[in-house]
């Protein structure tokens, strides 16, 4: 009896004992696999200081930061390796997923451009990058929204409809018409809008619109800005500018609205806006914006901000506080569900809640 104990004693320690005596990189390899970065990386960054050129732990460092989201720093462990082992598939593969995190389509076809076409995670690859990179796609996106004054004042009713074209050149034109009814009057305003890409860190766009039978909406405006990334990776920073002329029924009305957008890893970023208004007679008003955006999972996008800035009324500038809270979903590739609540209290006027919906399609 004792004997048997024994052995069963002895074959029980037996995958402890293996466990202990397997080497960090392949314990790494084996964390990374069952979705646990953390401790891959935790094991790997050791075995790289050690040892920098084992390209085979470099890989799988890099491998385990994508999982993280750590984008720059997964770029950098896979340049390395390219460094030392210049045809190296899965190092090539992983700069590629690389720019396909960050939304860089053209990056990851150049990364995939040195693996050979035979190899089916590329070829898969090519495949998800494919319908982004094979011209001009459509988006449309329909909104609606109502919103509840206090007060006698009605409840405001607004819609509006965006057809945007994308065109492979970089080049894009937008339409779009908006309906709202306030006060008991309803107005309809045109606008459309051509956006150039300048370079992969720079674009440029110029708008005009109008309004029929204007009444509370601008009866014309004209606008221009761009954006322009000052540093790139998941890390990134974004520069942005929004310049407006509206003419209304009883003034002009100017803004300038220069932005940062900083992105934290490629799951979050955070916007900040500084508003600058020129009302009717001239004078110069000032605000701001913040808003907040996290992508919890991968389809699902959920946003919250608050902003303390003048806005115009009935042509007429006034400030305004607003908080506001929304979430996206994508549905699948082409289909987009959009939800969002604010809160306006106005220094003039009635105070207003706002519920909204939207639906985003691309074809």
């Amino acid at each position: 009896m004792m004997r048997l104990i024994s052995v069963l004693l002895v074959a029980a320690a037996a995958p402890a004992a293996a466990l202990a005596q397997q080497s960090p990189y392949a314990a790494a390899v084996q964390a990374r696999l069952a979705g646990d970065p953390d401790r891959a990386i935790g094991l790997l960054e050791p075995v790289v200081a050690s040892d920098p050129g084992n390209v085979d732990a470099r890989v799988q460092l890099g491998l385990a930061q994508l999982a993280r989201s750590d984008f720059d720093a997964a770029e950098r462990a896979f340049t390395a390796a390219l460094a030392q082992a210049p045809d190296y598939t899965d190092a090539h593969i992983g700069l590629a997923r690389v720019a396909q995190r960050r939304g860089d389509t053209a990056g990851a076809l150049a990364a995939l451009s040195s693996v050979p076409a035979n190899n089916p995670e590329a070829a898969a690859l090519r495949v998800q990058l494919a319908p982004r990179a094979s011209g001009p796609r459509l988006r449309l996106d329909v909104e609606t929204s109502h919103s509840s004054l206090t007060g006698p004042q009605p409840d405001w009713k607004e819609a509006a409809a965006q057809l945007r074209y994308q065109a492979a050149s970089g080049a894009a034109v937008t339409g779009r018409v908006e309906y709202a009814r306030r006060f008991g009057i309803n107005d309809v305003y045109i606008e459309a809008a051509v956006e150039q890409r300048l370079s992969d860190q720079a674009r440029a766009y110029v708008s005009v619109g109008t309004t029929i039978d204007a009444d509370f909406r601008p009866r014309w405006q004209i606008g221009a800005g761009g954006s322009l990334r000052v540093r790139g990776g998941g890390n990134a920073t974004v520069l942005t500018l929004d310049a407006r002329q509206s003419s209304f029924a009883n003034g002009e009305v100017q803004s300038v609205t220069p932005g940062i957008e900083q992105y934290l890893g490629g799951a979050a970023w955070l916007t900040g806006r500084w508003i600058n208004l020129f009302d009717e007679r001239g004078a110069h008003r000032s605000g701001y914006l913040v808003r907040g955006d996290l992508q919890v999972v991968e389809p699902v996008r959920v946003f919250a901000g608050y902003s303390d800035a003048p806005d115009t009324d009935e042509g007429r500038v006034v400030p305004v506080r607003s908080v506001f809270a929304g979430i996206s979903i994508d549905v699948d590739s082409a289909t987009t569900l959009r939800a969002s609540i604010a809160h306006e209290d106005r220094a003039t006027g009635s105070d207003r809640t706002q519920f909204g919906l939207g639906l985003g399609l691309r074809f």
